[in-house]
């Protein structure tokens, strides 16, 4: 039995075969009390203390575990669950005071895998196991192969049964392990780490050729073809309520005149489409091949008719002698006119009775992929998303605005620091634009419960109490990939072979990329710091910093990744420019040509993955920052920026790359090209047209003509100080 203590937890644990092995205070409060695990049950199903909608299952089995040591382990795992974790453990490092349930699984799992070492070296009790026995169990756990993260979390799976004894029983306590000795190190029994985490986000973004058709048919979806879809989905589901309310007997006579008077019409008979047709088609010929008749829609005729299924099958038999297989058709089509088009030409000929089914989980997954794409939100805080969740703003001047309200989990915490499983409604809803507005419209339409994103459209989902309604992520992933042969088998049908979507190199589209991706995006544009701050909550600018103190990671850090590309495509194009014999000018002409030189002579024509875009943005020499805006590129030195506002106080710098708002056309960093003139010289122009037609007011005339002078003079710096076309091609061999 239990012993209890005055402070209300348990002594030694001890507990009885009846004791609930999950606290009940974390178990969801939909799981029935006879469901809920006991002790003395070997299955322990640690997903009925996860509270989010995207819940799959999470269990423990101790049957995996080698009867000699179950006992003891199943008491340990009962003390982790049930009391409060000890200060000892505390004090690792990202270590919580309440384990996840896949923490938990993981724990488990490794306690498993050491007691089933322990049997063969014929230890039987973990009070007999020795510190030498726990150093040559971590020189074993080496000879797998693993990562060594996963061995670390396999021996620090075993420094908590030793932080819990104290609590235990003497026979399931556990010797120190050598690696927690103050003088030594995990490294000492593990080796020295490869790959040291140095906190990057190592989340690749999804190919910009793959993103961008993914998008355009993802619109596409929800748009314009979207309309009739929905349209087709309501007509399906009125045919299957009508065949619902319908008798069963005695009407097998109006079936057998409609199908009589579709043979005397030369029309078709409802027949199946897709996977279903040819499996049916598969299915007769292996049954007796050209003499059996493909099979009728029944579900389709009966909802047209008012009619029972059954009745269909009676009709059928009766009028069987007069059927051959020329008769039937190859699908059933919905009364429903298609107005969407692509290109030209309407999308779709007919919409079909079954092939609806696959439509509106692509509609389901064009919606969440432009749902979570273009409002930068995390998979979790996409799939929960509620029914009513956007709403419309309009403000006193006249511009629109669209919220949309739901939870999020990242950093969301208890006053210890325990992670809140639930989560909480955000506190700023999320500003979207009208596209992820439309799209949530959509998806309200298509799901009859409160989720937008749920798993109704799966034909194997049956609800569970270990399993959530919310689509999670893995099941997304399948969806999105699902979707992209669906847009591809369209592009090809439609001639356009331009909106293809390939193969993204670096694996499956999923969910979590999607954030990832639209910020290297936001990221790439002037101002991109700037929102993405606002956008994704971050506080990573200067002003942050400094005055607000909020930040928790510089977001030029976490976007090196795709710095690196921003920059190999600004130093592409300046090899290209003077490739062609373009002139270049500016106090920064010769750093600029020497950056094109070295990024053709060290990168051009490789594959440039992480390392190499990683030593690209370290490079001092190959800082090349394009900005269309003020025609010009800055190649920037931060010794040199006159941008930075702290390079006149110590003569240090921490800035890292331009303030294109702070832009000083007196600063050493510049250099211009001749396709950058041509874009001043058309700003001249389009400032003489204007002067020429007399409309603006004089204020901004005036300023327009001051603008002017600065661009002439620009130009005539240019034509007498830039580096000549043969000297260009000269200093570029």
């Amino acid at each position: 039995m239990t012993t209890i203590t005055l402070d209300g937890w348990p002594s030694l644990a001890d507990p009885a075969p009846h004791d609930l092995a999950l606290p009940a205070q974390r178990i969801r409060s939909n799981v029935p009390d006879a469901q809920r695990p006991r002790f003395r049950d070997l299955v322990w199903r640690l997903s009925f203390m996860i509270h989010k909608e995207t819940v799959k299952p999470q269990i423990v089995n101790w049957a995996r575990c080698p009867e000699q040591l179950r006992a003891s382990l199943m008491r340990v795992g009962w003390a982790i669950l049930n009391i409060p974790t000890p200060a000892i453990l505390l004090r690792e490092t990202a270590s919580r005071a309440v384990m996840s349930p896949r923490a938990l699984r993981l724990t488990f799992g490794f306690w498993i895998d050491f007691a089933r070492w322990l049997v063969k070296r014929g230890i039987t009790e973990l009070a007999a196991v020795t510190a030498e026995d726990l150093g040559e169990y971590a020189e074993h756990i080496r000879t797998y192969g693993r990562s060594w993260d996963h061995d670390q979390r396999a021996l620090k799976a075993l420094t908590r049964i030793w932080g819990y004894a104290p609590f235990l029983l003497a026979q399931d306590r556990l010797v120190m392990p050598p690696w927690e000795d103050p003088a030594a190190a995990m490294s000492d029994f593990l080796g020295t780490k490869d790959t040291p985490a140095d906190g990057e986000n190592n989340i690749p973004i999804v190919h910009p050729a793959v993103m961008s058709p993914l998008l355009v048919w993802a619109l596409r979806m929800v748009l314009e073809l979207g309309p009739d879809i929905l349209a087709a989905w309501q007509e399906r589901r009125r045919l299957l309520d009508r065949s619902r309310g319908a008798s069963p007997r005695g009407d097998s006579h109006m079936v057998v005149d409609y199908l009589k008077g579709l043979i005397a019409e030369g029309k078709p008979l409802p027949g199946f489409s897709g996977f279903q047709g040819d499996a049916i088609a598969a299915s007769i010929r292996s049954r007796g091949g050209e003499g059996t008749l493909p099979s009728l829609n029944r579900q389709y005729i009966a909802g047209t008719l008012g009619v029972d299924p059954d009745q269909v099958t009676v009709a059928q038999k009766r009028i069987r002698h007069e059927l051959e297989p020329r008769h039937f058709g190859t699908d059933a089509p919905l009364d429903v006119p298609i107005a969407g088009r692509i290109a030209d030409r309407p999308w779709t000929d007919s919409l079909d009775f079954d092939e609806i089914t696959f439509l509106v989980l692509h509609l389901s997954t064009a919606a969440l992929i432009t749902t979570a794409y273009l409002s930068g939100m995390r998979p979790e805080e996409v799939l929960h998303l509620t029914r009513g969740c956007c709403t419309r703003v309009e403000r006193e001047d006249g511009t629109i605005r669209y919220k949309v309200t739901g939870r999020h989990f990242k950093g969301v915490t208890d006053d210890e620091g325990n992670a809140i499983p639930e989560g909480e409604i955000r506190p700023d809803p999320w500003v979207v634009l009208e596209f992820v507005a439309r799209a949530i419209a959509v998806v309200e339409e298509l799901e009859s419960g409160h989720l937008l994103f749920s798993r109704s459209f799966s034909r194997a989902y049956r609800r569970s109490l270990e399993i959530g309604d919310a689509v999670p992520s893995d099941m997304a992933t399948k969806r999105i990939a699902g979707f992209i042969v669906w847009a591809n088998e369209q592009a090809i049908r439609h001639d356009r072979p331009h909106e293809l979507i390939p193969e993204d190199p670096e694996g499956p589209v999923a969910l979590r990329r999607f954030r990832r991706t639209i910020a290297w995006f936001i990221h790439r544009q002037p101002g991109g710091r700037i929102a993405l701050a606002v956008q994704f909550g971050h506080a990573a600018t200067l002003m942050g910093e400094s005055y607000a103190a909020r930040s928790k990671a510089d977001m030029l850090e976490l976007l090196d990744f795709e710095k690196g590309l921003a920059l190999a495509d600004a130093l592409s194009e300046a090899r290209e420019r003077i490739a062609s014999g373009e002139g270049i000018s500016g106090p920064a002409a010769g750093r600029y040509i020497a950056a094109a030189t070295e990024f053709e002579n060290r990168y051009a024509g490789t594959y440039l993955g992480k390392r190499e875009l990683r030593a690209l943005v370290k490079n001092p020499k190959l800082q090349v920052y394009e900005d269309p805006k003020t025609f010009l590129t800055c190649n920037f030195d931060a010794f040199k920026a006159l941008c930075d506002p702290e390079l006149s106080m110590s003569g240090t710098t921490g800035q890292k790359t331009p303030d294109r708002s702070r832009c000083n056309p007196a600063c050493a960093n510049i250099s211009r090209t001749d396709s950058q003139i041509a874009g001043i010289q058309a700003e001249i122009d389009t400032i003489d047209s204007a002067a020429e037609a007399g409309l603006d007011p004089y204020p901004i005339a005036r300023r327009e003509q001051q603008r002017r002078a600065v661009f002439v003079q620009i130009i005539e710096r240019h034509q007498a100080s830039a580096i000549p076309n043969s000297q260009t091609r000269e200093k570029n061999r």
